[in-house]
């Protein structure tokens, strides 16, 4: 199995492709397709408002790679706690890890040899929920009236920064779970940063995010939903 390096640049996006109820997350297990392969991913209360995200991909001898995500889950809001990655690249062994002290207001983070803190800026969400956040949003408002635009403060790789994402309107959108009316979100990036991240929400599936685009460098990869179970 080839798996490209690109394939890393937008693995963490893809935890939000979990399917919930209307009032409140549900448990529930999923399968992701690439041309390159497949990837597990999971979503799993752990106690109280607590919950887990997580996702593991096997590419065998050249590819393995796990992301974990904890967060409470307040009606509408999500706060971070832990994110951990680790992955193997051949016989390269990378993992980052960030701890989100909210009494403190800080995020204590390792990136591989570099470890630091930062402050926390309020609102702000980890490297995989702000998808899942912007699910949570969406299916808040009306369809009919949606904003042109949202906005999350994201912390990623021992920074904090502002991200915006584009409503560019619906469409049929197909996967290998089925044909999908979607709402078309592009996240907007400067021209001179050369990317491009599309994500397609399914209203009919509690606006799940049915597909990913990701485009780096002239590189692009396409992330379907293929299976999705509930595990109530």
């Amino acid at each position: 199995m080839r798996i490209k390096v690109l394939f890393i640049l937008f693995i963490s996006f893809s935890f939000n492709l979990i399917g919930e109820n209307l009032i409140e997350l549900r448990p529930s297990k999923a399968t992701l397709t690439m041309k390159t392969g497949d990837m597990e991913v999971w979503l799993e209360k752990k106690g109280n408002n607590t919950w887990e995200m997580g996702s593991f991909v096997d590419g065998g001898r050249i590819f393995e790679r796990e992301e974990i995500s904890v967060f409470e889950l307040n009606q509408n809001s999500i706060i971070p706690l832990d994110h951990k990655v680790r992955m193997k690249i051949l016989f390269k062994k990378i993992r980052a890890s960030a701890h989100f002290d909210w009494e403190n207001l800080k995020v204590d983070f390792e990136e591989g040899r570099n470890k630091g803190s930062i402050k926390l800026v309020d609102g702000t969400l980890g490297p995989a929920t702000a998808q899942l956040k912007m699910r949570l949003d969406l299916r808040s408002l009306d369809i009919n009236f949606l904003p042109e635009k949202i906005k999350y403060f994201v912390y990623y790789r021992g920074e904090i920064k502002e991200r915006t994402y584009l409503l560019k309107g619906f469409e049929d959108t197909e996967t290998p779970l089925g044909t999908f009316n979607t709402l078309k979100v592009e996240r907007e990036f400067l021209p001179k940063e050369d990317r491009e991240q599309i994500y397609w929400f399914a209203p009919e599936l509690d606006f799940s995010i049915v597909r990913i685009l990701d485009t780096n460098n002239g590189r692009t990869s396409d992330l379907l939903l293929k299976s999705q179970e509930f595990v109530d």
